[in-house]
């Protein structure tokens, strides 16, 4: 006579199975999870270095000329491949100012993967100072002067600005940073 219920045998084989596939779903699940966020650190990446880019754009766009440097007391900022110092015609309340100016600043911070944009603005000028972060995954800046004709120009002679920008990746894929590049005139040029 035969006991009803499972034997060692079955309920080991069945212990087995569900661990396999148990195992298999976890897998499928972790490297998902994954692959989702490697895509979202993508998308992150790049909507990052959009908004750095746009926001440069929008002020060389403001500005009349490139200053050699600012201020005349530390910590002075001086135009190069990782600094931009622009002249803004200050503002009023019936608009610009000439001969006024205020200053913008965009350069490393002093952890070189922080890119900051700071505004000191001139004691007439009704314009806000400003110290904002940039971006926070700076891998790499360079700024370059160019004439007219597109050639490389000494700062002060520039009439638009080429800037190079290079974040870093969010996911620790090497060799998968983002890079963007654009070039844009002065303001009146």
């Amino acid at each position: 006579m035969r006991d009803s219920g499972f034997s060692l045998l079955e309920i080991v084989i069945v212990i087995g199975v569900s661990v396999i596939v148990g195992l298999l779903i976890v897998s499928i699940l972790v490297s998902n999870t994954g692959f989702s966020y490697k895509q979202t650190a993508i998308v992150s990446e790049g909507l990052s270095l959009n908004d750095v880019i746009r926001e440069i754009d929008d002020v060389v766009r403001q500005a009349s000329s490139v200053a050699v440097s600012y201020p005349e007391t530390e910590p002075i900022f001086t135009t190069g491949d990782e600094t931009l110092v622009l002249k803004l015609p200050s503002l009023s309340a019936a608009g610009n100012m000439d001969e006024v100016y205020d200053f913008l600043v965009i350069a490393k911070d002093e952890n070189p993967k922080i890119l900051k944009i700071k505004i000191f603005p001139d004691p007439q000028s009704s314009r806000a100072s400003q110290d904002k972060v940039l971006t926070t995954i700076l891998s790499s800046v360079k700024f370059s002067y160019l004439d007219e004709n597109g050639n490389t120009a000494p700062p002060s002679s520039a009439v638009s600005i080429g800037v190079d920008l290079t974040v870093l990746s969010k996911t620790g894929s090497i060799g998968s940073n983002r890079s963007v590049s654009a070039v844009t005139k002065l303001r009146n040029n």
